[in-house]
């Protein structure tokens, strides 16, 4: 059980935060090395389809949303506030559900180092980035303690 990557897009379709981890002995990962790849751009494309797919399958039923979906390598877990952020975390197959996970990353960890932080961009143009260090410090602290973090 191993948690690979965070990632977070604004409602313009744009990466404003990638974290890829690896787990492997001093080497801490990468962040923001790959907002415009992509490998990126897919995943929203990905998303941004069947996120649509899952709304006209519910009968016009708002509450048909995308949460999570598996391929046999890898599990994605989405989340999509009010605002059109769109909070992702690709995980292995055997992790279930990271819906609480998600909702903490944005509701205590993004509004309280990036939205309520005045010094912060909250609209991000096409080429900028989060770069705050405390939204990254926290973060990585935050996930590297869970469980299903190894």
């Amino acid at each position: 059980m191993t948690i690979h990557s965070f990632f977070i897009f604004d409602r313009h379709c744009n990466c404003i935060y990638n974290r890829e981890y690896s787990h492997e002995a001093n080497d801490n990962g990468t962040i923001n090395k790959n907002n415009q790849s992509d490998g990126a751009k897919l995943l929203f494309g990905m998303l941004y389809s069947l996120k649509n797919m899952a709304s006209k399958l519910g009968d016009g039923d708002m509450n048909n949303l995308l949460k999570s979906f598996s391929t046999s390598k890898y599990r994605t877990h989405f989340l999509e506030s009010a605002t059109g952020l769109k909070f992702v975390i690709i995980s292995d197959t055997s992790i279930d559900n990271l819906q609480n996970v998600l909702w903490e990353l944005y509701s205590n960890y993004y509004l309280k180092n990036i939205t309520f932080n005045s010094l912060s961009a909250v609209d991000f143009k096409e080429e900028e980035k989060i770069s705050n260090n405390n939204f990254i410090v926290e973060t990585d602290k935050f996930l590297q303690s869970l469980a299903v973090f190894q």
